[in-house]
């Protein structure tokens, strides 16, 4: 049994699996995350998953969004996949994501059949065993309760060796590691796990453009929203398998912050690459 007060893991599972009203046609159901606005890594797991339906044979290696307006999670989300090319080993698709006939958020995804190839990768980092650290869900709704904050629940847990303080604030560079896995069994579908990973690839991965300026996430100067997503999956991976998300942040400037996260497992293959721009506007305080 899971701890519901801390996981979500199987709503979420369904959640990502939109319902299909024609061959190329959608329709997601959201949740609550504490905001009225849809969460971008649930858009980006719907999408993922609608396209991927249309190409069931191959596998996808890269995936592009831009979120264009803020969703209302009270409302459905339409998905209209558009079969851009069918090739010898390549598949392309195109995923439009509206709301009362608004475009949202766009994502375009390439799905590959299975090859072998040259390999080589960037090395792991020292690893810390995640087994042996505390779970930051456990510290997050601990935290909250104290000072009367809401938690929500998550698909995955998380785990690293420094202090995991969800809201920020303290002064530290541009670096973070954590790790994530799924609490329990996950089916062998494949796109279920790579949905899930779209899905927690947008965790946090700004939090670490704040850090080198000790700006709190629940700082009332503070705008802070994804702008656009990239998801490179290298390998083959499972979201029941420990992962760790290297995440850096090597630029801010103009109101954005850029952030990349290598995510490698326990044996220290690299399975995916992410790259997220986001904002990180600071606003006047009003008087």
């Amino acid at each position: 049994m899971l701890d519901q007060d801390l996981y979500n893991t199987e709503e979420i599972i369904r959640l990502l699996a939109p319902q299909q009203i024609d061959a190329d046609k959608f329709v997601g159901q959201s949740h609550f995350m504490g905001s009225p606005n849809v969460f971008g890594g649930q858009a980006l797991g719907q999408a993922l998953y609608a396209a991927g339906i249309t190409v069931p044979e191959r596998r996808p290696h890269s995936m592009h969004a831009m979120f264009l307006l803020a969703g209302n999670h009270q409302l459905p989300i339409e998905y209209e996949v558009e079969r851009v090319r069918d090739g010898g080993s390549f598949s392309t698709r195109r995923v439009v994501a509206t709301q009362e006939g608004r475009r949202i958020f766009v994502m375009s995804a390439s799905f590959q059949t299975a090859e072998e190839g040259l390999s080589h990768q960037k090395p792991a980092p020292a690893m810390s065993d995640p087994e042996t650290l505390p779970s930051s869900l456990k510290i997050w709704q601990e935290r909250g309760i104290s000072i009367g904050r809401s938690f929500q629940p998550a698909p995955v847990d998380f785990r690293t060796n420094r202090d995991d303080n969800i809201f920020g604030g303290q002064l530290a560079s541009a670096t973070r590691q954590v790790w994530t896995r799924a609490p329990m069994r996950l089916t062998d579908n494949a796109l279920v796990h790579e949905s899930l990973f779209a899905y927690v690839s947008d965790y946090g991965l700004l939090w670490t453009a704040l850090q080198p300026h000790a700006i709190r996430m629940d700082d009332p100067r503070l705008q802070i929203a994804s702008l656009d997503h990239t998801i490179w999956f290298h390998r083959p991976l499972r979201m029941d398998d420990w992962l760790l998300f290297v995440m850096e942040s090597p630029n801010a400037s103009g109101a954005r912050g850029l952030c990349f996260a290598h995510v490698y497992n326990q044996h220290g293959v690299l399975m995916a690459t992410v790259a997220q721009e986001g904002l990180i506007r600071l606003r006047e305080k009003k008087n």
